[in-house]
């Protein structure tokens, strides 16, 4: 069968990134066949070229030692170049996009979850190493430009279909199943039967126990920046991949694209019995430690204390239930818990918190005469006195404050 022609794959970059990608890239195939080195375009950047979609890097293959090519090419080019030694590959830093370079490779993995172990090898050496088949094509940068497709990705990528190499894929690296994930809903593709067995599988084997909790965390994170995210939750939980029980809420619309409530939208998907486990499995920075601890708090508080219908007569209660919760944990649960009651009455007080502004701040207090340590206990008088409708201005305000200071002689 004669290879497949794809056109210049330099001249398509050059139509998406411009002609600065394009030049850079001249420049590497020119240093590469000085050197002797085949130099292939690979992976995703193949793919998302043949679906003609934005490329958010670029993913080259060379039949040599990666580091020694970009080595030559910092000699002709000022550009910013890390360099994994071990593993032969480097990323070529620019200020868009990041071009990543690899030495075409085998790699054998010595046990589930390792990094695995690397040998030089040809094109079709490193294509087998890859994830799924719609990754493992290649063009050749040098004329005639073929398409190198020894894992049929082109058929899957046509049929839209997800795809692993062989059924120990999610063994070898359990992250995978987490891109399986992302690509079928990014390109709303089908998991072909085989690669959902083999993923049942491996998830069925504890095989995520052999990744760290920061590697799990990173692959999430990554799942949470999908334009799709929903649809990717959606297979979290199908595939039932952390082990614990659902609440019933797998069918939230995640259309926020504030990372702190994701994270809270793929928590409420799981029984809030098991909200605290879920968080010891995953790594989080302090702001989404904190957000998520807020909404857990909250979740408890509305489970022990029914919320009132709320209206100007009996606001008040409800004002001190949820004072300390900050307006975008109350946010996140309304969203998660669509046609609750209690989210009803939650919406309600938020309608009127809304509607209320305090003219007085605490500057204008101690003015006032107000000592410092009773800030707090003045500023809840003028909420009440504001959501019940008893002060409406900032006149009305002075005179509450007047009348506290007298009372309480501070």
């Amino acid at each position: 069968m004669e290879p497949e022609m794809i056109g210049n794959p330099i001249e398509l970059i050059r139509e998406q990134l411009g002609h600065e990608y394009a030049e850079l890239l001249v420049e590497i195939t020119r240093t590469a066949t000085l050197l002797g080195f085949g130099i292939f375009i690979v992976g995703g950047t193949v793919r998302d070229l043949i679906l003609k979609r934005d490329l958010k890097d670029i993913d080259l293959s060379v039949t040599g030692d990666a580091i020694l090519l970009v080595d030559e090419v910092s000699k002709s080019l000022d550009v910013d170049i890390v360099r994994y030694r071990k593993f032969r590959t480097a990323t070529i830093k620019t200020g868009r996009i990041e071009i990543d370079v690899v030495s075409a490779r085998s790699e054998v993995y010595p046990n589930s979850g390792a990094l695995p172990e690397v040998k030089l090898g040809d094109i079709h050496d490193d294509l087998k190493r890859r994830d799924f088949t719609i990754n493992a094509m290649a063009i050749s940068i040098n004329e005639p430009y073929h398409l190198v497709d020894s894992e049929d990705g082109r058929s899957d990528l046509n049929a839209g279909t997800v795809r692993v190499l062989h059924n120990r894929s999610f063994t070898d690296d359990p992250t995978r199943l987490f891109r399986m994930f992302r690509y079928a809903s990014r390109f709303d593709f089908d998991i072909d039967e085989n690669t959902y067995i083999a993923a049942k599988s491996a998830i069925s084997k504890q095989c995520l126990a052999t990744i760290s909790k920061e590697r799990l965390t990173n692959e999430v994170l990554l799942m949470l920046e999908e334009p799709h995210v929903d649809n990717a939750f959606r297979y979290f939980i199908e595939f039932d991949v952390l082990g614990l029980p659902v609440s019933g809420n797998e069918k939230i619309s995640i259309e926020h694209t504030n990372l702190e409530f994701k994270w809270i939208a793929l928590l409420s998907m799981y029984s809030e019995d098991c909200y605290e486990q879920f968080c010891s499995m995953f790594s989080l920075d302090r702001k989404n430690t904190n957000m998520i601890k807020d909404y857990i708090d909250l979740c408890s508080l509305i489970k022990t204390n029914d919320l009132l219908a709320v209206d100007r007569t009996n606001i008040s209660a409800t004002y001190f239930l949820l004072k300390q919760v900050p307006r975008p944990v109350m946010d996140a649960y309304v969203a998660c818990h669509p046609n609750q009651l209690n989210v009803n009455m939650l919406m309600d007080y938020m309608m009127y918190t809304d509607q209320v502004k305090i003219n007085l701040d605490p500057i204008g207090l101690i003015n006032l005469g107000v000592d410092r340590h009773h800030i707090s206990d003045v500023m809840d008088i003028l909420m009440i006195g504001a959501l019940t409708g008893k002060i409406a201005s900032r006149s009305d305000e002075e005179k509450a404050v007047v009348q506290y200071v007298n009372e309480h002689k501070i």
